[in-house]
């Protein structure tokens, strides 16, 4: 299938949740792990099992393959003018494209991290990218050279996410065990410690996993909300709960956890990501999940066809796009324009 999308607005509708709708579906032939609007709102981009990223543009479908990694293609970010993209992926690299180029390649490619590349952030000004790995290691590159700026290590368990602090060149990393480590641009030092540790998980004497697997500020960056899952009663066959926890960013104060109480549905929160007015948008298996004002209970789920990996916001607020494990890319208008 590759159905042309209607047109994006140019300027924010008005975001209804309940009025969600499919308005796009773009297939590609291998599984997607990660999905990516750019600030522009021209392209959409997913990165995929078959070691490539596929670009779609927005008004017309055409669909465009980034060839250059040597493994499953998981994070993905772009420099705040929408001009570069920058993949990471399970081979340990990173590699920055031209996203503009009508057949991009490879402008710069680093070897970040022994083994898996899991997170990747790009700083509010564009001039930094941070990276975080199986190497343990959490580190700080510069798009103006590819160099290595700094590294942090800290975490006694993998860590699977890093974001900048809005604003800021501060950094919060998470692992797979739930420490949330806050990290000063100023040497790479601890700053503090936020305690996730409800969240991960250990089944018999089975290897940790889950925790904390993506992280985001609020709007107002008043919260730092980290998701993942937890009550898992059997690892291999699933049997486990979505979640968010948040963290008063001031404070450090824990916040109450947000779950899909209305419905059981086994799954990972893959991520989430907020709308402008503060309503947290999170994956949940085959559904997509809005929740009001720090409300612990989704107000309203939104079906999709296929279990979801990974999920974006247009820069018109309503337009929510979704990586699929069957390969698609859909996209879900949340409102009217």
């Amino acid at each position: 299938m590759n159905d042309t999308t209607p047109s994006p607005p140019t300027a924010p509708g008005k975001f209804d949740p309940k009025a969600a709708k499919q308005i796009s579906d773009w297939a590609h032939d291998a599984k997607l792990l990660c999905c990516r609007v750019d600030p522009t709102g021209k392209y959409v981009v997913a990165g995929a099992i078959d070691y490539t990223i596929q670009r779609w543009e927005i008004a017309t479908g055409n669909k465009t393959p980034l060839v250059g990694h040597e493994n499953w293609v998981r994070m993905l970010g772009f420099s705040p003018d929408g001009s570069t993209l920058y993949s990471g992926a399970y081979d340990g690299r990173m590699i920055a494209w031209d996203i503009t180029a009508q057949s991009p390649k490879p402008q710069r490619t680093i070897q970040t991290h022994q083994g898996w590349l899991r997170g990747l952030a790009v700083s509010h000004d564009g001039q930094r990218i941070a990276t975080c790995g199986n190497d343990m290691l959490v580190k700080i590159w510069s798009t103006a050279d590819g160099k290595l700026i700094q590294e942090m290590q800290g975490h006694p368990y993998l860590p699977y996410c890093v974001q900048f602090v809005p604003g800021s060149y501060d950094l919060v990393s998470g692992d797979i065990m739930g420490l949330v480590i806050q990290w000063s641009a100023e040497g790479g030092t601890k700053v503090r410690e936020f305690d996730a540790r409800e969240i991960a998980n250990h089944v018999g004497d089975r290897a940790p996993f889950g925790g904390i697997v993506n992280m985001t500020f609020s709007p107002d960056k008043k919260r730092l909300t980290v998701t993942g899952l937890h009550k898992c009663s059997n690892a291999p066959a699933g049997n486990r709960r979505a979640v968010a926890m948040s963290f008063d960013w001031a404070s450090g104060e824990k916040l109450p956890k947000q779950e899909c109480n209305q419905k059981e549905i086994d799954a990972t929160m893959w991520r989430a990501v907020y709308h402008p007015s503060g309503t947290m948008i999170g994956v949940i298996e085959k559904e997509i999940g809005f929740w009001e004002g720090g409300n612990i209970d989704t107000m309203h789920l939104a079906a999709t066809p296929e279990h979801i990996f990974d999920c974006d916001l247009h820069p018109n607020q309503i337009d929510l796009y979704t990586a699929h494990f069957d390969g698609h890319v859909r996209c879900l208008r949340c409102g009217t324009v």
